[in-house]
């Protein structure tokens, strides 16, 4: 059975994966779902290029860096996708500002001589819009992410990019675990799936994930 691509970010990648010191999890995990973790290759430039722990899973094949040309066939593509990274952008700035929380983003200004692929800037959620991009360009059908703002990505591309023929699904490391509690047959214990749970902030669905599982084992 061929894995699903799944689109993986880097805050998701650093929770499950205990910042690289628990690897043998990450993979445990998105195994037993049939995952093959694909990074856009923004995010793995900018973001995490600089992390031991991933180059040694891209080395092995196991983490997927996509190229730009699997979804950006020329410069008519290219075009576009700029076109609608700042469209998108500006929603999800518009959106919170008008949630009125702490994180707030700045309006996109590109400085010269640099485009939307080459542009780094903190706190400005640039690998969010790459992400849901490419999801949407390629089909792929889950981003797993644990941005802060999950709720408002999940609203944006339910708005914006669902369709009858594709709906994109976005998963947080918590709902993983869920997925995988509700599954008869797996290799990773309930203890294993609480451990892993904590560790990522995850506590409040402790009970949730207690029930999951107890209506779907015997033990």
């Amino acid at each position: 059975m061929s894995k699903q691509e799944v689109l993986v970010d880097t805050v998701f990648f650093h929770k499950l994966s205990n910042e690289g010191k628990n690897l043998e999890d990450f993979k445990a995990v998105l195994d037993k779902l049939e995952y093959r973790p694909v990074v856009h290759p923004y995010i793995a430039d900018c973001e995490m290029s600089m992390f031991g722990y991933f180059e040694k899973l891209r080395s092995e094949g196991y983490i997927r860096v996509a190229e730009y040309s699997e979804f950006l066939q020329d410069d008519v593509d290219k075009t576009m996708y700029s076109l609608q990274f700042k469209d998108v952008h500006d929603k999800m700035r518009q959106a919170l500002e008008k949630k009125g929380g702490k994180k707030q983003l700045d309006e996109l200004v590109i400085p010269p001589n640099q485009t939307i692929f080459t542009m780094r800037k903190s706190q400005m959620s640039l690998g969010d819009v790459h992400m849901i991009l490419m999801a949407f360009y390629t089909k792929i059908p889950i981003i797993l992410t644990d941005d802060s703002d999950l709720e408002l990505l999940r609203g944006l591309v339910h708005s914006h990019f669902d369709s009858d023929t594709y709906n994109l699904e976005i998963l947080d490391t918590a709902d993983v675990l869920m997925k995988i509690a509700i599954l008869e047959e797996t290799t990773l214990s309930k203890a294993k799936l609480v451990e892993i749970l904590k560790r990522v902030g995850g506590r409040a669905r402790k009970s949730e994930l207690n029930t999951l599982w107890n209506e779907n084992h015997s033990e």
